[in-house]
């Protein structure tokens, strides 16, 4: 059986000319304009005043860093500088505060609030409220099969299945969007026997726990743990619940309406409140999971989760003695690839890795909407470069080309999912966190994928990427 191919993303993209976005063919076009404008209204000294100032406008509009408009970047840095000299970029947590504190957590995590709830029938839940949002998050703690061993068609069937569930999303319109985080956490060697034990069966034939006994012992001294999970935010303004109990209650709902096994992945359980903290916990401190025990994990209270201290850095993240750098995703593979693009970021690292998807499905109105307006955009363009008499790149037309496709495919009924890519790392040292960064950079480049640093905005992309509170970039 022929291994199937993967493609067909696109950036969404605004009205532009020459491969520029809308805002960039403004700005190009007013640093042209005005002295032109200028020249006729008030002579050809006056305009060539204007032409230095106009040289510098027009450069910053079509210059870009690393797939970022060198104005949003410019813009970034201003605001950065000007929270640093406010003191908005550190965080001291409130030791001594009585008790029940508030507003605990860094940053855009301050809002949350934790709600440890009994579901009747299936034990103790985990739901994160965020109050500044209105978004509700419960979490399914999961175990994947993985696919290295699986035969084709069956990886075909479980690529399928993913599809569908991210398409019934699409049926729920409280949900806003859902998080898959995949975390790899070097571990010591005991971790592995204690994992191996816990799943033994007593009653196993003594040849199998012999094999069993043998693979344990030959394993390195280290190991990577992974940990995955899936986070449903769901909107509580769209829900008919007029209260938190019938918030909760729709949430709960939306999150049990998802059937996972037949993509591949087991559902462990659903996250308690001991769980979530524990999370966002060894998140700011990961030596804090090699050292507690699960006694002391019951005893966490969500704001005890957060870091004792941090400190935000332009390009990196400073948390209770560790180092953390956090890329977003700046463009996915231009080419069709395998299923397992994603594989090379999900190998074992020395360090402290984490890697989180945002999904967020349209409604099948606004997916409607969104494609017309890009299909409209891909045919300005065409028709632009027509009337100047320029022949369209290589890149235009595979971007018109997709943006068809996409529109033809929803008419016929498929959805359409918007997705965005946040990888972390967190290291113990400076000099350890170069090195994680290069082990990051090469992974990506192996998986094409374009990730840039959140230059800039390093705490929110660290709490982000943890999975667990909901938040969602364009909404922060």
């Amino acid at each position: 059986m022929s291994t199937p191919l993967y493609g067909g993303w696109r950036r969404v993209r605004s009205l532009g000319i020459a491969g520029l976005d809308g805002r960039q063919t403004l700005l190009l076009v007013l640093a042209v304009a005005v002295p032109l404008i200028a020249a006729l209204l008030r002579g050809l000294t006056f305009a060539l005043w204007l032409l230095p100032a106009a040289a510098v406008v027009a450069a910053a509009a079509v210059t870009t860093v690393r797939g970022v408009w060198a104005v949003d970047l410019a813009l970034a840095w201003m605001r950065f500088t000007a929270a640093r000299l406010r003191g908005q970029t550190a965080y001291r947590a409130q030791l001594w505060a009585p008790y029940p504190r508030k507003w605990d957590l860094p940053g855009v995590l301050a809002p949350t609030r934790l709600l440890d709830l009994h579901d009747p029938g299936r034990g103790r839940v985990g739901v994160v409220w965020n109050q500044r949002g209105g978004l509700m998050s419960a979490t399914y703690l999961l175990s994947p099969t993985g696919a290295l061993l699986a035969d084709q068609a069956t990886v075909n069937y479980q690529v399928r299945a993913w599809g569908q569930v991210l398409a019934s999303l699409a049926d729920d319109t409280a949900v806003s969007h859902a998080a898959v985080t995949v975390e790899l956490t070097p571990a010591l060697s005991s971790h592995l026997p204690q994992h191996v034990a816990g799943r033994t069966d007593p009653a196993a034939p003594g040849l199998a726990r012999q094999i069993m006994d043998e693979v344990v012992a030959a394993a390195p001294a280290t190991t990577t743990r992974i940990r995955a999970r899936l986070t449903l935010s769901v909107d509580t303004t769209k829900t008919p619940a007029r209260d938190v109990d019938g918030a909760v209650a729709e949430t709960l709902r939306s999150l049990g309406g998802l059937s996972l096994s037949a993509a591949g992945v087991d559902v462990l359980a659903r996250a308690s409140a001991d769980d979530l903290a524990q999370i966002v916990r060894t998140g700011f401190d990961p030596a804090s999971d090699q050292v507690a025990s699960p006694e002391r994990w019951a005893e966490l209270q969500w704001p005890d989760a957060g870091p004792v201290a941090a400190q935000e850095e332009w390009g990196y993240y400073v948390h209770d003695g560790a180092y953390s750098i956090t890329w977003c995703l700046v463009e996915a593979p231009r080419q069709y690839v395998t299923h397992d693009v994603l594989l090379p970021l999900l190998l074992p690292s020395p360090y402290p890795q984490r890697l989180t998807v945002l999904y967020r499905t349209l409604s099948r109105e606004e997916a409607g909407s969104v494609l017309k307006r890009e299909q409209d955009a891909a045919s300005a363009r065409r028709v632009y470069q027509y009337k100047t008499g320029r022949d369209p790149s290589a890149r235009d037309e595979a971007d018109a080309a997709r943006a068809e496709q996409a529109a033809a495919e929803e008419a016929q009924g498929a959805g359409l999912c918007e997705f965005s890519l946040f990888i972390t790392t967190t290291a113990g040292s400076l000099e350890e966190l170069e090195e994680a960064r290069r082990h990051v950079e090469q992974a990506a480049s192996q998986s094409r994928l374009r990730i840039r640093p959140c230059w800039g905005g390093q705490a929110a992309a660290f709490a982000v990427g943890l999975g667990v509170a909901g938040l969602y970039p364009p909404d922060l």
